[in-house]
């Protein structure tokens, strides 16, 4: 009998439901192991093992092998089952796309990161967290809104859904549910976060569809 996947996921964090959006593009079954953050699961002896950075997601392949960091493992994802392509195939785009994904990845998630928000926590007792972050993330839509001015369709590079949209998605409700973003500000954003919300693959990623959400 052939081994399913493993996804390390926590229900809440972002770039765990990136992952889990991808995985339900391409159709491929997994096992749901639940690392809970806020108890700490992720420092456990057990999980260092399989991810030394102790962060979520983590996924390990059929034969063992272990993948991290949401980004490489979208793509290594597309690279063995290219269908639904997420990447396009025209290198220019592909750097947009990218480009797209990293403003989200390097440029917002740090900023709402929960091991950030305990380190600024611990300079500056009783900071108003919500503020800190909504400040950060507002500087960044604006940025997203603009750029999805020259790429958008019916998604955030035309009518085809791509690795930017499962990167979109969570940030964006992230944004909403924790951070108080406030989406009418960003149209074009909200028109594809429309769009996107409700496609079964994305649906069953949300946070309140796994089975560790309190």
């Amino acid at each position: 009998m052939q081994n399913k996947l493993k996804l390390f996921s926590y229900f809440r964090s972002s770039t765990s439901q990136r992952v889990r959006i991808a995985l339900n593009l391409k159709k491929l079954e997994y096992e749901y192991h639940a690392v809970n953050l806020l108890q700490g699961n992720e420092e456990s002896e057990e999980y260092t093992k399989i991810n030394p950075d102790q962060r979520v997601p983590s996924l390990i392949l059929e034969d063992g092998t272990i993948l991290i960091e949401s980004m490489a493992i979208i793509e290594y994802l597309d690279e063995v089952h290219p269908e639904p392509r997420l990447l396009p195939q025209d290198p220019i785009q592909r750097a947009k796309v990218r480009a797209f994904c990293e403003l989200i990845n390097s440029g917002m998630h740090p900023m709402q990161n929960l091991r950030i928000l305990e380190l600024v926590e611990s300079i500056a007792p009783g900071y108003d967290k919500v503020d800190f972050v909504n400040r950060s993330l507002t500087r960044s839509f604006k940025a997203l809104e603009k750029f999805v001015q020259t790429t958008h369709g019916k998604y955030t590079f035309g009518d085809q859904v791509s690795i930017a949209d499962c990167f979109l998605v969570p940030q964006v409700l992230s944004g909403i549910a924790r951070f108080k973003i406030n989406l009418d500000e960003y149209p074009t954003l909200k028109s594809i976060y429309n769009n996107l919300k409700d496609l079964p693959e994305f649906y069953k990623a949300q946070p309140d569809q796994q089975p560790d959400f309190k």
